[in-house]
């Protein structure tokens, strides 16, 4: 009987020990193969989670950089919709030799618009009497309170980027500034002194289309003329201010290697191209100025307005460390409002 007990004491302790042991948990080997699996997993999740981060951070910067550059096309239109006269290629050619423009910048767009003055700024000017009998600033005084304007002349360049410009924090690879050569110094209107180097192109023979030139009456020179005092008397100096960065490489010179774009067309002869192939022959910037109705098609006066297609294409390589293809151009066009010398039908 005591034995028989004692047998089945062992049976159940032997049965417990094995237990035991079945519960001890996993070997080395399996807990190292589990964690190389869950690595894996991991390291596959973090991918994943970092190339969607990249791909919306590239999308992000794609749509910021197409916003901006129509942004800049908007507000380009709406200062060529007041403009009185636009420039072609061959005219601007010449304009460009008499200002003051900073290094590197290439002009692309040029025109002449009116700067409205607002009664507080024309107030120092009361009725003129400070200028006395002056055969000279008294008419203007009288002029300027009668038509409170005066015309400016706006030019759109464009200036691809180097280090210093990339230390000055311009991180795209051009950009786009706009420069105003204004008739008055900014405190110069109380006694109507005019910036350096303008000429008035209503006055004394001067028109917009000759400027800063007096108007020539041969018709195959039109540019011909002698250059009207005041320009001679230095550099046109205006201020410039950037309107764009981010805009894509103007040449087929490309540091990213890839193909250039297709070069933008101008609708029809009638159509001046700026910048031509020998300025930039791959332009992310161009511009067509109708020509049937400027001075270098012999024409001194319109029935019709100007009118302006402009191409302009970003690349937003440098924003945000993102490295990625040039957008596709975006395009508008724009016809400028000015009345002078159009002739009603």
């Amino acid at each position: 009987m005591a034995a028989q007990l004692l047998k089945t004491l062992l049976k159940q302790q032997i049965s417990i020990l094995k237990k035991r042991k079945e519960n001890r948990g996993f070997t080395i080997l399996e807990l190292l193969v589990a964690t190389l699996i869950a690595t894996m997993v991991i390291v596959v999740l973090l991918n994943m989670v970092v190339d969607l981060l990249q791909t919306d951070r590239r999308e992000y910067a794609r749509n910021e950089t197409q916003r901006e550059m129509q942004m800049a096309l908007d507000y380009m239109v709406n200062d060529i919709r007041e403009a009185a006269y636009v420039y072609d290629n061959i005219e601007l050619n010449d304009v460009r030799t008499f200002l003051k423009l900073p290094t590197g910048f290439t002009p692309i767009l040029a025109f002449w618009k009116p700067e409205t003055f607002s009664d507080q700024t024309l107030n120092p000017l009361g009725n003129c009497s400070q200028f006395g009998t002056d055969a000279v600033k008294r008419p203007e005084c009288d002029q300027l309170i009668v038509r409170r304007r005066a015309f400016s002349l706006v030019v759109y360049l464009q200036k691809q980027n180097d280090s210093n410009d990339q230390r000055d924090g311009w991180k795209g690879i051009s950009r786009i500034t706009r420069y105003q050569l204004n008739k008055y110094t900014q405190n110069g209107i109380t006694n109507l002194d005019k910036t350096t180097g303008y000429v008035d192109p209503q006055e004394n023979t001067v028109t917009f289309a000759s400027w800063p030139r007096i108007a020539s009456s041969d018709s195959s020179n039109p540019r011909g003329g002698s250059v009207a005092t005041g320009a001679g008397q230095g550099l046109a100096v205006g201020a410039d201010q950037v309107l764009v960065d981010f805009v894509d490489f103007p040449t087929t010179n490309r540091t990213d290697n890839l193909t250039p774009p297709q070069t933008p067309v101008c609708p029809g002869t009638n159509y001046s191209r700026i910048p031509t192939d020998s300025t930039f022959n791959s332009p992310s910037f161009m511009v067509c100025v109708s020509t049937n109705n400027t001075f270098n098609s012999g024409a001194d006066s319109s029935n019709t307005n100007q009118d302006v297609l402009i191409f302009l294409r970003g690349n937003p390589t440098g924003k945000a460390g993102v490295k990625i293809a040039p957008l596709l151009a975006v395009k508008t066009q724009a016809v400028a409002r000015g009345v002078v010398n159009k002739q009603p039908q």
